[in-house]
């Protein structure tokens, strides 16, 4: 998949018009939703202030030394920072560490390679602590010369305001239904991208590795459970107990990937209560429900989000929304 996203053109744009003003920001914060190109647009911007025979319109050339080494992740001037993996707990770890940013800083005292630009891109940036904030945020304030720093996040207010006030907002937001349409059937033959989106939140990347996983399949599954809870025809505790997919473990990943199609779900009835979906399969239970019991138990997938986060236990969190989704829909 390219990271060239048609939607994104107006963005790339206004962002290259920049650079070539020199008005570019030193520090960006790349916000909006999961899957709409955020990861994809870094590497396009890194790519293009590394290129050393870039096109007119900010295009990288794909072939010289910088463009190489970027796609193949080794170019010294770029440092990505992300999550490690806790081998002991399965699970990323909850910050991205300072032995992390310390490693980063040391590189940032270095000379630049090449003479060209530096790219430090931290995703996600809600994933720093107040530590993790303080270190960047000193960087932020006195970067060193052809210095780029990208923040991804799709929790923009999450970051502490210090951080957030000192960065240029790139905002990427769901793109048209058309839009979004005409590329997955580019992306995926025979596929109905109308569902693929609408089971995505109109979100095209995460339709796109949905199918691609067979994910979308398993939130059907999913969704389909959580109806059968809320119209008591099977009981909520030998549901949750049959969450993961035969021969796998229930894993915290899974758990946050099912409490996110629980949200969809809830979303949905949401949108059957606003007049804006005919869906009958959700009709009944939006209108049992009602608003108000919808957004209660948003607020419960947000917390058990961050407990699961945690050290919560996974299944133990599943059986407790599972009970409270059950209980709220009984007669």
């Amino acid at each position: 998949m390219s990271d060239e996203l048609p939607w994104q053109a107006e963005l790339w744009s206004r962002i290259n018009e920049a650079r070539r003003g020199g008005r570019l920001g030193h520090a960006l914060l790349l916000a909006g939703p999961a899957g709409v190109g955020k990861r994809s647009f870094a590497r396009r911007l890194s790519a293009s202030l590394m290129c050393e025979a870039r096109a007119e319109d900010g295009r990288a050339c794909g072939a010289c030394r910088g463009c190489v080494q970027v796609a193949a992740g080794s170019h010294p001037n770029l440092t990505w920072m992300t999550r490690e993996y806790n081998e002991k707990t399965e699970k990323e770890k909850r910050d991205i560490s300072m032995d992390q940013l310390r490693t980063m800083m040391e590189r940032l005292s270095l000379a630049s390679h090449y003479g060209q630009a530096r790219v430090v891109v931290i995703d996600p940036a809600d994933a720093l602590n107040v530590n993790g904030v303080n270190a960047v945020l000193k960087t932020v304030e006195e970067p060193p010369a052809g210095l780029h720093i990208l923040l991804i996040s799709e929790r923009p207010m999450a970051l502490a305001p210090t951080l957030r006030s000192r960065c240029q907002r790139l905002t990427f937001q769901i793109p048209p239904a058309d839009e979004a349409q005409a590329w997955l059937r580019a992306q995926v033959s025979n596929i109905d991208a109308a569902a693929a989106l609408h089971e995505a939140n109109g979100a095209p990347l995460s339709a796109l590795e949905a199918r691609e996983s067979g994910a979308s399949e398993l939130h059907r599954t999913w969704r389909d459970q959580l109806l059968a809870v809320a119209n008591q025809k099977s009981d909520p505790l030998v549901t949750a107990g049959r969450l993961a997919p035969a021969g796998s473990k229930l894993s915290a990943d899974m758990v946050q990937d099912w409490l996110r199609q629980f949200q969809r779900t809830l979303h949905q009835l949401l949108r059957s209560l606003a007049g804006v979906s005919d869906e009958r399969t959700f009709a009944t239970v939006a209108t049992r429900l009602g608003p108000g019991h919808i957004e209660q138990l948003l607020v419960e997938i947000i917390e058990s989000q961050r407990r699961v986060h945690g050290n919560a236990n996974p299944q133990l969190a599943v059986e407790s929304l599972m009970i409270s989704w059950w209980r709220r829909n009984a007669p």
